[in-house]
């Protein structure tokens, strides 16, 4: 049996598993990882990120795209610490990544090692890690190495996805053992696919063949389960139309007739019009968010009771979780529904022509709600959409991170195939888009890779502009600079009052706006870098830069009036007022 060091044990297993990019940063903390990579240039190749959170949302992002794994490496302490909040938003959106991160040595537990916390209980670093990685494991001797990577492995990719974490002792990555030949070898299953109850599909079935005005809501359990030939083939055969979650989004088309777009309080009124009329609700791959329910307000996304709630989920955690279901089945999206499928085949469906037109109806005058907002002249960030989906390609792939360009994005960009939006949809993290952008274009590195971003979401990485440069990736940023986070300026004036607005634009101390010049910044990292001014020019400058084949900034100066950069609030969102605004408050 050969010795390897745990370093080399993790190098060779994610050489094994295919993982063609490592994520990190070196330091004193996972030195014995980056030494063992280096003799192994040729089978994985390792990717210098300039703060360890962007690795996190590049393995990420990279996963939301191809469905295949990174792994991060990061040192102990702060360099791992910075890892957190991408890892909470890849498990708020079960994405699957491994993050290695390095730790005292074994032998020095509690001493309080350079960078160890250990004031509650000695080496405690995991512990910050816990609620936001779908597992963990903490090898303390080498020949543990093999079997925790193992593990790792098989719970970030099998069932519900997510990131999972392993702790890498300092003197486990240096010091050698041998691999017991039991932990050799596959250690998952081949077959993955979570198959229903027939009887539970049955129910189903009887429920919507009888249905008056049935509704499909489809979210991200569908497009990881790869489920969209599925869904089609269903909501095609029933007549049904089909809303998608904002983490569902693109795996329906959202050109088809029986597209009905979106619910909750960023959703659309057409969305939440079909939504809550429906008699039947077949949920697929969904845990009916927050987001997506309209803070669960009755009438306003969805009439539960008495719509019928049908609920096929691969994690029965999210099952009646929060709406009682009259029928509740078990099964990754992709098998459920096509076991859904055989068992409609051959029956009647009521006439659903007046249905369907009644969704086209909500569908124009939803359309005509956001042409009616256009101002001429000014760059709004809805024009700015419009604009951006009528250059990009059915195929291109575009992400938005937080406040008003996810909001209005998810609102107001078609999207047309799955894996082709990406946006943090349950954790909605502001700092997500650039390196996101970097994870999808070395995913899909092929097709057109646009981020759109805020100029507040923009500055929290822009750091990793460097690593764009550094690796000639052709990816487009369209920066919204608006001078300031004015979602929240916006979410202030219409929750709080118009006089309430505070903390939220970026001033100078004489009071006057200051922006710092994002087209000389990109040109300083070594990108290209385009200012537009005039709205006529925004679709030549986005052409432009998508044809070049090159990384361009697009810096588009925002109209920073109201009109022009909040989105249409059609559903309902649970952010008390304070008392001391309530008309009549003691």
């Amino acid at each position: 049996m050969t010795l390897r060091t745990g370093g080399e044990i993790i190098a060779d297993q994610l050489i094994a598993e295919g993982v063609p990019y490592v994520l990190g940063i070196p330091g004193h903390g996972d030195m014995g990882v980056f030494d063992a990579l280096k003799d192994r240039t040729d089978k994985i190749k390792a990717i210098q990120v300039r703060h360890e959170q962007s690795a996190g949302h590049i393995a990420d992002a990279y996963y939301r795209v191809k469905g295949e794994p990174l792994a991060t490496v990061t040192s102990i302490g702060p360099g791992s610490a910075n890892l957190a909040s991408a890892l909470a938003t890849a498990y708020v959106d079960s994405q699957a990544l491994i993050a290695i991160t390095g730790a005292v040595q074994t032998y020095m537990d509690g001493t309080g090692v350079l960078q160890e916390i250990e004031r509650q209980r000695d080496a405690d670093f995991s512990s910050t890690l816990r609620p936001i990685t779908k597992r963990g494991y903490y090898p303390h001797r080498v020949d543990q190495v093999q079997r925790a990577l193992n593990r790792a492995f098989n719970v970030a990719l099998t069932g519900r996805p997510g990131p999972v974490h392993v702790e890498m002792p300092i003197d486990l990555q240096s010091h050698s053992a041998a691999t017991d030949p039991i932990n050799e070898g596959r250690h998952r299953a081949t077959h993955t696919a979570v198959g229903p109850d027939p009887a539970g599909i049955e129910a189903i079935a009887t429920v919507l063949a009888s249905a008056e005005r049935p509704v499909i809501l489809a979210g991200g359990g569908c497009v990881h389960a790869r489920a969209h030939a599925e869904l089609r083939e269903l909501a095609e055969l029933l007549g049904a139309p089909v809303i998608t979650t904002m983490m569902g989004k693109g795996v329906f088309p959202e050109d088809h007739p029986l597209c009905a777009q979106h619910t909750g309080s960023n959703g659309t009124a057409c969305g939440n019009h079909m939504a809550r009329t429906a008699d039947v609700l077949l949920a697929v791959g969904t845990r009916f968010a927050e987001q997506t329910s309209s803070s669960f307000k009755h009438g306003e996304s969805f009439s539960i009771p008495p719509t019928k709630v049908l609920h096929i989920d691969v994690d029965p955690r999210e099952i009646g979780k929060n709406y009682p279901v009259d029928v509740g089945v078990v099964s990754d999206a992709r098998t459920g529904l096509a076991a859904l499928v055989a068992a409609l085949a051959g029956r009647a469906f009521p006439d659903r022509s007046a249905y369907h037109a009644e969704l086209a109806e909500q569908r124009a005058q939803w359309d005509k709600m956001i042409r009616d907002r256009w101002v001429d002249g000014a760059i709004s960030l809805t024009k700015s959409i419009a604009v951006l989906r009528e250059v990009m390609p059915r195929e291109g792939i575009v992400i938005a991170s937080a406040g008003h360009p996810q909001i209005q994005m998810f609102q107001e960009y078609p999207a047309y195939e799955p894996r082709t939006w990406l946006t943090p949809g349950g954790y909605s993290t502001m700092g997500f888009t650039v390196p996101a952008a970097i994870g999808a274009k070395l995913a899909a590195p092929d097709v057109p890779v646009v981020g759109v971003a805020g100029d507040g979401d923009f500055l929290m990485s822009i750091q990793e502009l460097a690593l764009i440069a550094q690796l000639d990736l052709p990816v487009v940023y369209l920066v919204m600079n608006n001078t300031g986070w004015t979602s929240i300026r916006d979410f202030q004036r219409g929750l709080f009052g118009e006089d309430r607005a505070f903390f939220t634009e970026f001033r100078g101390t004489d009071g006057e706006l200051i922006s710092p010049d994002f087209t000389a910044i990109a040109k300083g990292f070594g990108l290209d870098g385009v200012k537009v001014e005039a709205f006529d020019d925004l679709k030549p400058a986005l052409e432009r830069a998508i044809a070049s084949n090159r990384p361009v900034v697009v810096e588009a100066i925002q109209d920073r009036d109201p009109a022009n950069t909040t989105g249409i609030n059609s559903g309902h969102w649970d952010l008390p007022k304070p008392d001391y605004l309530v008309t009549g408050a003691e």
